[in-house]
């Protein structure tokens, strides 16, 4: 067995390297702190005092070449804490650092420092400490905190890893903290530190403070580290947007990583009972807004019916959509129609459980993507408050794998996590934090036939247009060129809906015709003087002219359940 070789051990500490000879389990007291596949964290109590032990395994030829340019992870981090220390920020005290090699490669490497039991993890800290507090006091943390940040980049100093437990901080005096950094191996120091690097640190950052801190408090951390005299309004916006953009970014990687994880951990999910105990998962509920829905109801809250509550918002339906209700649940509301997005807001708000889940009564939710959903919400990921599922358009006798699929929906979330915005008729959840993707899909069963189709195209330009009109909006030439031959261009060409045949051709001519009526309306508002019933404000308009459906149709026959078509052929 290759001996252990001692790159640097404290002169007080000389015992060190012999301790490494043996399991943690052989130190003394032992708790582990972190382990993944190539590196486990260890907090050893020993007479002498309390220590850290980083434990690096290296075994894939990219971390064999990275520890010949660079040096082992541990000698890294030694160097790290060097730099740290010359800069005057705050890191353990290095106490050893030791290799493992074999045929001259690294094979593992141990890097110890002095334990910090008085220090608390910056992620959990600020839940716990500063989350709860008053919000003066919670933005004399965060200036403290901007400022920490900021002196280490006038140092030109970066750190690969600044978020969660790699900051631990100490309170001290009132409004005194401490900070200090551990997670050391990827320290690079440069006299000029690029906006890239920096922008990493923040988005760490953003994203350690994130799920519990408000935007405004964000917002704050932000201008805080830019100091003062803040840079120009037209360069702070240019910053705001990369670090939203790079948070965007990294949300979805961490996304992939867990849908990777998932599979591999569970690539055959056996499909959950439906009515899952309620002390093995959280509590959700359904909801649905409609009005004379009684074609599709029934179909839909069957697929819902799972749920631990089901609420509904009727806009007082004429026809037998009540009367299916009440077979699912008591929770009926009647309420005049004020729009889509005012709706569904009022909707979320009578929500009553932490998940919920938003869906139209011309859709169901499909068994594959119920036993989804019930799995994920089994695992109950904390760093997940959203998920996307694909939609599958039935219209026209077919359902539709081209142009308009997967058109992804944020459909399942938490309710503390978002808010309805969009313009009339594109109502839209917007999620302040992190979603994923499911793979099951949702079905929609649009219009009932081409007669039913442009009936609701009239209506939903009719919202749309006048909704432009409230904003200021212009409609201009180019909008009733361009935006029509892009939208038909986007569902024919680039979506593929060529590959439906006719039927292709006619849906992209609707929706470029959609998006023509909708601004040659706005143009007419513009120009022209307003009719009063065309000043009126939406909620008095009924629910036919606002294209809701209302005669029966597709629902009432028998649909055949959907199958992808065979790669390179079109059914």
């Amino acid at each position: 067995m290759p001996s252990l070789a001692t790159l640097f051990c404290s002169p007080d500490r000389l015992e060190l390297p012999e301790l490494l000879t043996h399991a943690p389990e052989y130190h003394g007291a032992t708790r582990t702190l972190k382990q993944d596949r190539g590196t486990t964290v260890t907090l050893v109590s020993l007479p002498t005092g309390a220590i850290v032990i980083k434990h690096h395994r290296l075994s894939t030829w990219r971390q064999w070449g990275d520890s010949l340019l660079h040096g082992s992870p541990a000698r890294r981090a030694w160097h790290g804490a060097q730099l740290l220390q010359a800069a005057g920020i705050t890191v353990p005290r290095p106490l050893a650092v030791v290799e493992r090699r074999t045929a001259g490669f690294v094979r593992e490497s141990f890097y110890v420092s002095e334990a910090l039991l008085s220090h608390i993890p910056l992620n959990v800290y600020w839940k716990t400490h500063q989350h709860p507090r008053p919000r003066q006091q919670r933005r004399t943390f965060l200036r403290a905190l901007a400022d920490f940040v900021r002196s280490l980049h006038a140092a030109g100093l970066s750190i690969g890893d600044l978020k969660d437990e790699n900051v631990l901080v100490q309170e001290q005096e009132a409004h005194q903290w401490r900070f200090v950094l551990v997670d050391l191996d990827r320290v690079t120091h440069k006299d000029s530190l690029s906006q890239s690097r920096r922008l990493k640190n923040l988005v760490q950052l953003e994203r350690t403070l994130g799920r519990n801190a408000s935007i405004n408090d964000r917002l704050f951390f932000l201008h805080q580290y830019l100091g003062m005299p803040l840079p120009p309004r037209a360069q702070r916006h240019d910053l705001l947007r990369r670090v939203l953009a790079l948070r965007d970014q990294k949300n979805r990687e961490y996304a992939r990583r867990r849908a990777r994880h998932n599979q591999q951990q569970h690539p055959t999910t056996p499909p959950l009972p439906d009515l899952v105990r309620a002390e093995h998962r959280p509590l959700i509920t359904c909801c649905i807004i409609c009005f004379n829905e009684e074609t599709n109801l029934r179909r839909c809250l069957e697929s819902v019916k799972w749920c631990d509550e089901i609420v509904i918002v009727d806009s007082f339906s004429t026809d037998q959509t009540v009367s299916i209700c009440q077979e699912y649940t008591r929770r009926i509301i009647q309420r005049p129609w004020p729009g889509y997005v005012e709706q569904k807001r009022f909707a979320l708000s009578q929500a009553t459980h932490e998940w919920v889940l938003n869906v139209d009564a011309d859709e169901e939710v499909s068994p594959e993507l119920r036993h989804e959903m019930l799995a994920v919400l089994h695992r109950n990921h904390p760093d997940v408050d959203g998920y996307y599922m694909p939609r599958l358009v039935y219209y026209l006798g077919r359902w539709w794998w081209r142009g308009w699929y997967p058109g992804l929906r944020l459909r399942l979330f938490r309710k503390a996590k978002v808010r309805w915005g969009g313009v009339d008729p594109h109502e839209k959840v917007i999620l302040q934090g992190q979603a994923d993707r499911l793979r099951g899909d949702l079905y929609h069963y649009t219009y009932d036939d081409i007669h039913d189709h442009l009936r609701a195209l009239n209506g939903l330009t009719e919202v749309a247009s006048r909704e432009l009109a409230l904003r200021r909006k212009r409609a201009h030439l180019a909008d009733l060129l361009l935006r029509p031959f892009w939208r038909f261009f986007r569902f024919y060409v680039v979506n593929g809906g060529f590959r439906e045949g006719v039927p292709g051709f006619f849906v992209a001519v609707t929706s470029a015709f959609y998006v023509f009526l909708k601004y040659a309306k706005l143009r007419e508002r513009t120009t022209q003087p307003l009719h009063a019933e065309h000043t009126q404000h939406p909620s008095s308009r009924s629910g036919k002219e606002l294209g809701w459906r209302g005669s029966p149709g597709v629902g009432t026959h028998h649909v055949s359940q959907p199958r992808r078509p065979p790669v390179g052929r079109r059914e």
